[in-house]
């Protein structure tokens, strides 16, 4: 058979780049627009679904987040579960750096290897970050992974939610493990990383889910905190037995065995160092369809997705997700608060007015404020806000304001003095 030239991997490549690109542009767009407002997390599946779970336990959106994020966090939900892990492989920024710093430690020679036991201790980590993580974002609305996430630390410059040395030690932690050891973020300490092993398990998963929903549907009220515990614990349990073997869904990596020359090649290029020259189907948990095998293997049609020559597969379902959930975040938005403090009198009768352009409203915290002004205010009822859009609906009553206009207005100002 005869050998084929190694090619380079531009699926993957593109999609790195072009985010990289996208946060320098909102980074140098800071620099000459001083109107503009910088939204590192407009796009953030792991806080879209943190956002979700507080929405779910609280009735209302973490931080800023906004039905964009809730859907791209479906998105990254539906990828896992069917596909693979390709968020992590193709768009995590965090997940890219880990590779371009464990590369440079190829060079300097600093790679060490742990052994299997220690390996399976240390994925434990990043399984206890993801509960603490949810614990508090569900119990507070308030995003817990900013105050360490090495992304938003130096995106944010800093900002008021990061806790200093929390971020200093994982942005440490982040360059010096991932130059020692391969990926040591990604495989130990990332929640994000966490989540997506427990959506590849998707069947325990949607288990836990329908037996927390039948058992409410009952009337036994379960405090969250125990499907989380299942969740987490399930995950690290089916991670550590099944890591070699989880159950390809549609789309995986295959080897043909007939015309694998054995050469190694392709287990040498897998960035999370998985023996592909061993297997039949690459069905290991750290394989995210990056691509990297399928570009270096010598040997026509060994290497393959799904036994096919369709490598562009797993980049083409990444942004036919990431499109999908795009489209769905800007069809409709759940409101960050939605609260009511009139009498059912009140409410039956109540009108709402629709308030654009305040921008002072742009979290849950803000929100919270001006819902507190508004209380203050007799004839108001209730208030829903919608930080993406910088809007609010008023509950208001309708025979003591009967100009709406004035209201308007009035509600306008009222943010003056919003803001955190």
């Amino acid at each position: 058979m005869p050998g084929t030239e190694k090619q380079t991997n531009y699926f993957k490549i593109i999609y790195q780049l072009a985010v990289f690109a996208a946060l320098f542009f909102m980074g140098l767009r800071l620099l000459y627009d001083k109107a503009y407002v910088a939204d590192f997390e407009a796009y953030c599946p792991f806080g879209g679904l943190q956002a979700l779970g507080s929405f779910f336990n609280l009735n209302s959106l973490s931080c800023s987040m906004t039905t964009m994020q809730i859907m791209m966090g479906v998105m990254l939900f539906a990828g896992a579960a069917l596909f693979s892990k390709l968020f992590c492989g193709y768009i995590c920024p965090l997940g890219t750096f880990s590779e371009w710093l464990g590369k440079l430690g190829n060079r300097l020679k600093t790679k060490v290897n742990v052994s299997e036991s220690f390996d399976s201790s240390l994925r434990a980590i990043k399984y206890m970050l993801l509960f603490i993580t949810f614990y508090f974002t569900l119990t507070s609305s308030e995003l817990f992974c900013r105050k360490f996430d090495p992304y938003y630390a130096v995106a944010s410059g800093f900002g008021s939610d990061v806790v200093l040395w929390y971020a200093l030690a994982a942005i440490i932690i982040l360059i010096a493990g991932s130059v020692i050891f391969r990926f040591f973020w990604c495989r130990y300490l990332c929640p994000f990383g966490a989540l997506t092993n427990i959506f590849r398990y998707f069947w325990w998963f949607a288990g836990i889910a329908v037996l927390f929903l039948l058992l409410s549907f009952t009337g036994i009220e379960i405090p969250f905190i125990y499907p989380l515990l299942a969740f987490i614990c399930a995950g690290y349990i089916l991670e550590i037995v099944h890591i070699k073997k989880v159950k390809p869904l549609l789309t995986y990596i295959s080897r043909s065995t007939t015309t694998c020359t054995g050469c190694g090649s392709c287990s040498k290029a897998c960035p999370q160092e998985i023996d592909v020259a061993a297997m039949e189907k690459v069905a290991h948990i750290d394989c995210n369809l990056c691509g990297d095998c399928l570009c270096v293997c010598p040997e026509k049609d060994t290497l393959q997705i799904n036994k096919r020559n369709v490598r562009w597969l797993p980049g083409t379902v990444l942004g036919i997700l990431i499109i999908s959930g795009l489209v769905a975040g800007s069809v409709f938005e759940l409101p960050t608060i939605n609260v009511k403090w009139g009498n059912t009198a009140q409410l039956e009768k109540a009108m709402t007015v629709t308030v654009e352009g305040l921008n002072n409203v742009k979290c849950y915290g803000t929100s919270v404020m001006y819902s507190d002004r508004l209380k203050e205010i007799e004839g108001v009822y209730g208030v829903a806000t919608y930080v993406g859009k910088h809007s609010v609906k008023v509950l208001y009553d309708g025979e003591r304001f009967i100009d709406e206009a004035a209201l308007k207005e009035m509600l306008f100002k009222l943010q003056s003095g919003v803001a955190e």
